[in-house]
């Protein structure tokens, strides 16, 4: 059994995965119940840390207890039981390759052998059955159901469920509920996939809830809301209204009535009531979204794509949100009209003006909204948000400039 993992985040597809990965390694998004990280943590029962990019690293750092043998694994490639045993199946020196040739991991003596090897690969071990990795932010969504089943096989071994109760109506056999949940007087229906419920959440009268589903620890399900199949709300979250195939980070609120389908969203973010994307073009043509790399819309070859959101990003009241939309990190919208499908990062959009969003304002929110919900913001969440305006500064300003004229 390895001792140390190394998630490599300094992979070809990063960018891709923008504004999710703005703000943290890949190997932090979550997808399932878990963050990749943490799946990794219990299934190899060994230390984690990132390889990531160097506005990165002070948060999340890397972490090598030398000298030791270390596991160096491509931080977007998503856990599954035949994975597993290839991987616990390597021997030092080697590196496993899937069916394109593409790399996997490589188990080496010490993690400087691995930096060595970079651009080789030493003893090949080829991976021959299904493989996930998360390449575009909509495989967040597309792979959360499966990842949903998957976490639960390992967390049954180690987490403690409670019975239910009797004062919910109950639909199929697979509902897990932590101590530490209150859910009363809810329909749950897992005859299509797993209902999770962790310690701390609490669930209201009539909601409605049909697996797969994860809601993660000390998150609020309002009453009345209605969540369909492959939703995972993460952690601390307050979510109400419809929500479907859909991945909240962790921290966020879509706490009132508004449809939210095949959408991702980060940290800290929170979409004002009645606020609803679409996830399906009225042409029934696949859905094309903003993609960083290329600075131009790439066809997600999906008919249903909604809404990528990264962090702290706030939404008034009633916005609309079009199909295969995309808003950056730190964006402040106030719209009657639909939001444009791509807002840039730390923009501030509203019908009467398009501005860049001040970063001493931003700060200065993230400290008020720190202090009433009881959050801990740390001068290096700042320095890493910091980076993210830096970095996106030519584009931003290129949209302001586009759109003034």
């Amino acid at each position: 059994m390895f001792s140390q993992l190394v998630l490599f985040d300094r992979i070809d597809s990063r960018r891709h995965l923008l504004p999710l990965v703005a703000t943290r390694p890949v190997g932090n998004l979550r997808v399932g119940i878990h963050t990749l990280e943490d799946k990794w943590r219990v299934i190899l029962n060994c230390s984690v840390s990132h390889w990531t990019i160097d506005s990165l690293m002070e948060k999340f750092p890397l972490e090598i207890t030398a000298p030791a043998e270390v596991l160096v694994l491509s931080a977007n490639i998503l856990p599954n039981a035949d994975l597993i045993d290839a991987l616990l199946d390597l021997k030092i020196g080697e590196s496993l390759l899937d069916q394109n040739d593409e790399w996997i991991a490589t188990y080496v003596q010490e993690f400087t052998q691995f930096v060595d090897l970079r651009g080789s690969r030493g003893s090949v071990v080829s991976f021959d059955k299904k493989l996930e990795r998360l390449l575009y932010p909509e495989d967040v969504f597309i792979f959360n159901a499966n990842q949903i089943v998957f976490d639960l096989e390992y967390i049954r071994i180690s987490e403690k469920f409670e019975t239910e109760g009797g004062w919910n109506q109950i639909v199929g056999d697979q509902l897990y509920i932590e101590k530490g949940a209150d859910v009363q007087h809810a329909y749950l229906d897992s005859s299509s996939g797993p209902i999770y419920i962790a310690a701390g959440v609490v669930v209201e009268s009539n909601v409605t809830i049909k697996g797969p589903v994860a809601i993660c620890r000390n998150s609020r399900v309002k009453s009345g809301a209605r969540i369909y199949p492959n939703v995972t709300i993460g952690d601390n979250s307050t979510v109400g209204g419809e929500i479907n195939n859909s991945v909240i980070w962790g921290n966020s609120a879509k706490g009132h009535e508004g449809y939210l389908g095949c959408a991702v969203i980060g940290e800290g973010c929170n979409l004002g009531a009645g606020t609803t994307n679409s996830n399906l073009k009225n042409d029934w043509k696949s859905v094309k979204m903003y993609d960083y790399v290329r600075d131009d819309l790439r066809d997600t070859a999906l008919l249903k794509c909604g809404v990528v959101i990264g962090d702290q990003s706030m939404l008034g009241i009633q916005s609309k949100i079009n199909t295969g939309t995309v808003i950056g990190v730190g964006v402040q919208v106030a719209v009657s009209k639909f939001i444009p499908k791509f807002v840039p990062d730390f923009l501030w959009l509203t019908d009467t003006q398009i501005a860049a969003y001040r970063f001493e304002e931003f700060d200065m929110m993230l400290e008020r909204k720190a202090a009433v919900k009881h959050e801990h913001i740390t001068s290096v969440d700042k320095k890493c948000y910091r980076q993210v305006f830096d970095d996106t500064w030519e584009l931003r300003n290129r949209i302001i400039n586009t759109k003034n004229k």
